[in-house]
């Protein structure tokens, strides 16, 4: 669902290119079905007011906030005096109207209304960022001693893991763009994460999962990871991704052997031995990772995924 309404575009630099370039934005936007107005700070006698689901996008941000409220939420457009802001105070810039598209501007209203971005849905799941709500979820996830056999767990004071997830949404979903997702089945059960993180040192970015115990066994692994792996070499333009498992959690492996990965070496993760397994977008065509029925396994061609370094890996005995 939807949650931004209207966009006003308020620029006070005196640039013919800006100008032509904002009124080009308005066209655009209102194409799109989004609502937008370009409303001159100064001289027009209707102030913008204070509403939900209104963005501005400005150069000055400071003198919109004293009009429409200094709750208003601010996509701060960069020219040489708007630079000089705080970017602690204006976390969201852009300097080329251009690039901009409904789309991208209802994300933004997401983050500064600290909403989760919804990332895809399935035939069964919604994929989306986590929110601080999800807290008691988690704990329903994690619950079961055999969630955390191979994975770390929750932590024991919950005020503590509240405040790991607040962090969390706020750095790490803004800076990457990705993360680790909350799966929720249609009736607004959470059942599970799944996504992406970069581990310290790696040459590619890494697939994580777990599924409750309690809904395992029903293909929603397999449904969320295709889903989340097509958006990762689609949307996100991955050239390759990485997982990692315990050689005992023969689960996973066989969940990673069934979209396609191919095992490439033993390395250290977290200061204990692992299966490093890798999956290349150039040897998966997007039609092999789509939902719907079994699918075989990619037939490996070109590039050797296992040519991808990793200083940590050792080499394996052949067999």
């Amino acid at each position: 669902m939807k949650m931004l309404e209207k966009v006003w575009i308020v620029i006070t630099e005196e640039d013919e290119k800006t100008e032509e370039q904002a009124k080009r934005l308005k066209k655009r936007l209102q194409s799109e079905g989004l609502e937008a107005g370009m409303e001159p700070l100064f001289s027009d006698s209707r102030k913008p007011q204070p509403a939900a689901g209104e963005l501005y996008l400005t150069d000055c941000p400071e003198a919109v906030g004293r009009l429409a409220g200094e709750n208003c939420r601010i996509l701060l457009y960069l020219t040489e005096k708007s630079r000089k802001l705080s970017m602690t105070e204006y976390p969201y810039a852009v300097e080329d109207l251009e690039e901009i598209d409904a789309g991208y501007l209802e994300g933004i209203y997401r983050r500064l209304a600290g909403e989760p971005w919804e990332i895809l849905r399935t035939k069964r799941l919604l994929v989306r960022e986590q929110r601080e709500e999800d807290l008691d979820s988690l704990y329903e996830i994690y619950a079961h001693p055999d969630m955390t056999a191979y994975m770390e767990g929750l932590a024991v004071d919950r005020e503590e893991e509240r405040e790991r997830l607040r962090s969390y949404i706020r750095t790490v979903y803004p800076l990457y763009g990705f993360g680790l997702w909350m799966l929720e089945k249609r009736n607004g059960d959470c059942i599970g994460r799944a996504g992406f993180f970069w581990r310290e040192e790696a040459k590619l970015p890494e697939l994580g999962f777990a599924i409750k115990k309690s809904e395992q066994g029903q293909g929603y692994c397999l449904e969320a990871c295709r889903a989340i792996l097509e958006y990762g070499f689609g949307e996100l333009e991955f050239s390759g991704v990485q997982a990692l498992t315990r050689e005992e959690n023969r689960a996973a492996e066989a969940v990673l052997m069934r979209l396609g990965f191919q095992r490439c070496g033993v390395t250290q993760a977290d200061g204990k031995k692992a299966v490093r397994w890798i999956l290349l977008r150039s040897q998966v065509p997007s039609s092999e990772l789509k939902e719907g029925g079994e699918k075989p396994a990619p037939q490996w061609k070109g590039e050797d995924p296992c040519d991808i370094p990793d200083r940590s890996v050792w080499e394996e005995p052949a067999p």
